[in-house]
């Protein structure tokens, strides 16, 4: 096994957990392998899907349709969409099947309602432990980089997933895992929004603004780093219109048919 100094490998934009922080530890690389099951499989399809806007908000999600799509039984179909409910991507009620989660202006609101104090304070935290020193922005820079090379491949759902994990790795820098366990409570509905924003944002500009606030990070100024946050999440991200982004790719799915 490598020594704990070699450089990190590169990540692969699927991570669904934040690093291993420890104060001795901050830029481990290395984690236990678990194999991927064809739940693993189906979840990152659909949502793959969600965020490339081939399943679109409010619309019904299909087992039957799944099964064919993806070629697999219904048994890990279903226990995909279990977990993807007990994380509010999907929701099932009688007699109207399964749906994909909404993305209204007021759903929108209340996910920043939730984001905004808990970033701001993940970062305060991490300051006042002087945790954004160079290994705390080697972890956020990589996170950067990862959103470049999804730029690059041009993979929406690899950039989704990439900017998630950059948000994910802020929030670990705080140390505190309550925090964490609660942003990672909404972290899958992030990544479908992420997604669906880059039709109508450029991913150069997501880019560029994660730059800035790694920039801000690293100035340690609290005050500064909490506008910043502000900024970031509840200014730029309603820069967005996603009930006009939504119902154009309606239109648009609607003729491909």
């Amino acid at each position: 096994m490598a020594e704990k100094s070699a450089p990190p490998a590169r990540k692969t934009g699927r991570q669904t957990s934040a690093p291993l922080m420890q104060e001795d530890n901050l830029d481990a690389s290395w984690a236990a392998a678990r194999p991927r099951t064809l739940v693993d499989h189906a979840v990152d399809a659909i949502l793959s899907a969600a965020s490339r806007g081939l399943i679109l908000p409010g619309d019904r999600v299909s087992e039957p349709d799944l099964v064919t799509r993806l070629g697999m039984s219904r048994v890990p179909i279903r226990e995909a969409l279990r977990i993807l409910e007990s994380q509010g991507i999907v929701s099932s009620e009688p007699y109207k099947g399964i749906r994909l989660m909404e993305i209204s202006h007021q759903r929108l609101e209340q996910i920043i309602d939730v984001r905004i104090p808990l970033e701001t304070l993940a970062c305060q935290r991490a300051i006042e432990a002087g945790r954004n020193g160079p290994r705390e922005l080697k972890l956020l820079n990589q996170s950067v980089d990862e959103l470049v090379l999804m730029q690059q491949r041009e993979d929406v759902y690899g950039f989704a997933s990439a900017d998630t994990d950059f948000h994910r790795v802020l929030c670990s820098l705080a140390l505190n895992p309550v925090l964490s366990n609660l942003w990672e409570s909404i972290a899958r509905q992030l990544t479908v929004i992420f997604g669906l924003s880059t039709i109508g944002k450029s991913m150069e500009s997501i880019i560029e603004e994660h730059q800035r606030l790694v920039e801000v990070f690293a100035e340690g100024d609290i005050d500064k780093m909490a506008q910043e946050i502000e900024q970031h999440i509840r200014v730029q991200a309603l820069d967005v219109d996603y009930e006009k982004i939504i119902a154009e790719r309606r239109k648009l799915l609607a003729a491909a048919e």
